[in-house]
């Protein structure tokens, strides 16, 4: 299994922080968030492309000088600024035939997350939380026995929220790729995300499986709120 880790964006809502240093290589600790997410994926997959856009060059250069256990390629997303499926579509070309993790750089997962609890090759599947309120502005979920129905940031009914990471086995790749490109052909690409191939597949023959995670501590970071929350929980 590969992995697909999107680290293209800006990161703006950190203000003065990713100025001169791309959001993923902010630090958390003694460690960057790229090096926290990568640990994770390292644990379950043969070799992982991480997308760049914003001073991607920086990423690269991390990435030699602090190479993970497993295989890195680096691809570029030239539009970083859009929906970021133009960062997936990018990596298309090196995973397509095989199954992977699609997830971001700035969601910190323990070292074990994939390893022993978002686990599963029988469907697509994404790993959601409902043991704790969900914001207003998380991308929610109803759920229908066990599988996907609706994901929004707008649902006013829902079961949960999607914390931002997806399986695809390899024997279903096809049907997410067709969903994928489903969602190319109906939405500006300036907007459009993964969680709208996810809706796409939602309403298709293969559902994907949702695979609640609870108990179990993570941080994503987009404000500084958060890279404080996250500084404080990953201290030593």
């Amino acid at each position: 299994m590969k992995a697909v880790l999107l680290a293209a964006g800006r990161g703006s809502r950190l203000h003065s922080l990713t100025q001169s240093t791309p959001k993923p290589l902010v630090t958390v600790g003694a460690r960057t968030c790229l090096d926290i997410a990568l640990e994770s994926l390292a644990a379950v997959v043969d070799s992982i492309v991480v997308v760049t856009g914003y001073l991607g060059d920086r990423i690269g250069t991390h990435l030699e000088r602090h190479p993970p256990s497993v295989p890195v390629q680096v691809v570029v997303n030239p539009k970083p600024e859009q929906g970021n499926l133009t960062s997936l579509a990018v990596a298309r070309a090196l995973i397509e035939d095989d199954g992977f993790v699609l997830t971001n750089a700035d969601h910190l997962f323990p070292s074990n997350f994939f390893s022993d609890h978002f686990v599963t090759d029988v469907n697509i599947a994404i790993a959601a939380q409902n043991d704790r309120p969900i914001l207003d502005d998380e991308m929610k979920v109803e759920v229908v026995a066990d599988h996907l129905r609706e994901i929004s940031k707008t649902l006013t009914t829902y079961d949960g929220a999607y914390i931002g990471t997806t399986r695809i086995p390899a024997r279903h790749s096809s049907a997410y790729w067709a969903a994928f490109d489903r969602v190319k052909e109906v939405i500006d690409p300036a907007r459009a995300c993964v969680e709208d191939v996810l809706q796409a597949l939602a309403h298709s023959e293969t559902p994907p499986h949702v695979t609640w995670i609870n108990n179990l501590q993570w941080f994503e970071v987009d404000t500084l709120e958060d890279l404080e929350k996250a500084r404080k929980g990953l201290a030593p």
